[in-house]
């Protein structure tokens, strides 16, 4: 194969994936208007195929159903909400720093309170794609267990406290107050009662005295 050949062959392959680019990106759009408009479970593939432009053989092409573009709104939305808020987590305690981190990914569901509402209803039943929402939320566990790791070097949180598991509480917190608060028909989430910070810091303190017998000493 001469240069010439090899030139024209990466210029065609360059717009090849130009076109598959665009196309993806038209179907989320679409898609994204839809479930904020009509809600996720009125819609159907043809319609977002019909709003993208695109036929509906091109559709299942990019994704294998609208589970999957919802999938991939949350790890755009989410995913970069998440990566944001760590990416700039203050030098502080650690209570300031998951205030932070999730008041970052409060925002993001804020930015589209429709949409919000969507992840917060479907995602947790989403099968075909579980992978793509482990990927993310396995990320996320990762990153609040280094947190509380260097908390624990700072002496904030006792070292027999299992991190991993302590990542998975102070997320469930965070998601109970999220569902609250979109339920709730605010448009922001500082009215919302407890307040976030409230309910973290029980968590990080704990409710029953070191020396109770309330729960039994052999416990998994």
């Amino acid at each position: 194969m001469g240069a010439t050949t090899r030139s024209a062959a990466v210029v065609e392959l360059g717009r090849v994936e130009r076109s598959k680019r665009d196309k993806r990106e038209r179907l989320i759009r679409a898609a994204r208007k839809l479930f904020q408009t009509k809600g996720f479970e009125a819609t159907t593939t043809s319609e977002i195929a019909e709003l993208a432009d695109v036929a509906k053989g091109t559709l299942f092409f990019h994704a294998k159903s609208k589970e999957a573009l919802l999938v991939m709104m949350f790890r755009e939305d989410v995913g970069q909400a998440i990566d944001r808020g760590f990416a700039k987590v203050p030098d502080a305690p650690l209570i300031e720093q998951l205030i932070y981190v999730f008041g970052v990914m409060l925002k993001q569901n804020q930015r589209n309170l429709s949409l919000a509402r969507v992840f917060a209803k479907q995602l947790a039943f989403v099968r075909g794609e579980r992978q793509s929402v482990d990927a993310v939320m396995g990320g996320l566990y990762q990153k609040l267990g280094g947190l509380i790791e260097r908390a624990k070097d700072r002496g904030e949180i006792a070292r027999d406290v299992d991190s991993a598991l302590l990542g998975h509480n102070l997320f469930a917190l965070y998601f109970a107050f999220m569902v609250l608060w979109l339920g709730s028909g605010e448009p922001s989430p500082e009215a919302q009662r407890p307040s976030l910070r409230r309910m973290i810091e029980l968590q990080l303190k704990g409710a029953i005295r070191p020396d109770s017998n309330i729960l039994p000493r052999n416990r998994n």
